[in-house]
C-alpha cells in the first residue's frame, strides 16, 4: 500500500524547504561573486568630488558613479568620429542594500559624426559603450555600461557584469 501526501502538504513542504536552504545562505560572503545589472541617469552626483562626469545607478547596484578622464582620442575615420577615453571611476553606495565602494579603470569608445573631433559633444553619441575593471578593498570585477542616447528617456546607460568578493 502505498500513502500519498495530499497535494497541499507536499507543496506545503516544498516550500518549507526552500525558504530554510534560501534563509541558510549567504548572501553575498567571501568568495561569492554575484551579477550585478541596471540601469543609470546623469547626475551632479559627483560634484563634490570634482568629477568630469557622474551617474547615479539603480538596480543591483544603487548610488553614485564618478568618472575622472585621464586621457582621450578622437579622429576621424571612414565617415565618423571615433573617440575613445581611459579613466578611473569611484563609486559609493549600496550593492543588493549592503553598503559598498570601489574603484574602476576604465574605457570607453563610441562613435560621433564626422567633424565631431578633438572634442565630440556628448549629446551627438551615435553609438558607444565602456568596459570597467573593478577593484576595492576585497572586491574584484568587470562591468559593462550600453550607452541608449535616442528615445524618450535618454540619455540613459544600461549596465551588467559581476563582483566578487575575494
Amino acid at each position: 500500500m502505498t500513502h500519498r501526501i495530499p497535494n497541499v502538504l507536499s507543496r506545503t513542504l516544498v516550500l518549507a524547504a526552500s525558504l530554510a536552504l534560501a534563509a541558510a545562505s549567504p548572501g553575498f560572503s567571501a568568495n561569492a561573486t554575484v551579477s550585478v545589472s541596471g540601469d543609470s541617469t546623469p547626475s551632479d552626483c559627483g560634484a563634490a568630488k570634482k568629477a568630469d562626469y557622474a551617474i547615479e545607478l539603480a538596480g543591483s547596484l544603487s548610488g553614485c558613479w564618478a568618472t575622472f578622464i585621464s586621457h582621450y582620442n578622437c579622429q576621424e575615420m571612414n565617415g565618423f568620429s571615433l573617440y575613445t577615453e581611459i579613466g578611473r571611476e569611484e563609486f559609493e553606495g549600496k550593492l543588493e542594500g549592503e553598503a559598498v565602494t570601489f574603484d574602476t579603470t576604465y574605457t570607453f569608445t563610441g562613435l560621433f559624426p564626422t567633424g565631431s573631433c578633438p572634442a565630440p559633444a556628448a549629446e551627438k553619441e551615435i553609438v558607444g559603450g565602456c568596459i570597467h575593471y573593478l577593484s576595492g578593498t576585497g572586491l574584484t570585477g568587470l562591468m559593462r555600461f550600453y550607452d541608449v542616447m535616442s528615445g524618450d528617456a535618454a540619455p540613459h546607460y544600461f549596465y551588467e557584469g559581476h563582483i566578487t568578493r575575494n
